[in-house]
């Protein structure tokens, strides 16, 4: 992929930014196999009858509240995909996604430090506004 570096005040940062999508797939691909390494996705479709397992509070324990297939009522009855199983979906992508993004920023923050302060007068005036 070529990039015009012209206007770009840090060159190395953008090499990194720009290199760094192998890092981040294999970022996303160990979270997301995580949940098969760890047993989770057994666990949340267990075939067992005589050990009956709350889906629902499965989701919620290892997500958080955000996972509740309640949540996800209107979705369901619009795409009629079961709430649990779109809860899932969501859930394993935004988790996978959000991980590695924080690796990303870690990595970058680690090589590069801390950017600074913008000091956009805009930002800071739209700011006041928002207060007042």
């Amino acid at each position: 992929m070529s990039m015009d570096k012209s206007r770009t005040p840090n060159e190395e940062a953008l090499d990194f930014v720009s290199k760094f999508n192998e890092n981040y797939f294999h970022s996303v691909t160990y979270y997301l196999s995580s949940f098969i390494k760890d047993g989770f996705l057994k666990d949340l479709f267990e075939k067992n009858p005589s050990v009956p397992k709350d889906k629902a509070q499965i989701l919620i324990e290892r997500f958080g509240d955000s996972a509740n297939p309640t949540n996800f009522a209107a979705q369901a009855q619009a795409t009629n995909i079961q709430p649990t199983t779109l809860s899932l979906i969501f859930s394993i992508a935004l988790y996978s996604a959000s991980r590695s993004w924080d690796d990303f920023s870690t990595q970058y923050y680690c090589k590069f430090g801390d950017t600074g302060d913008d000091d956009d007068d805009d930002d800071r005036n739209l700011r006041i506004l928002m207060i007042t």
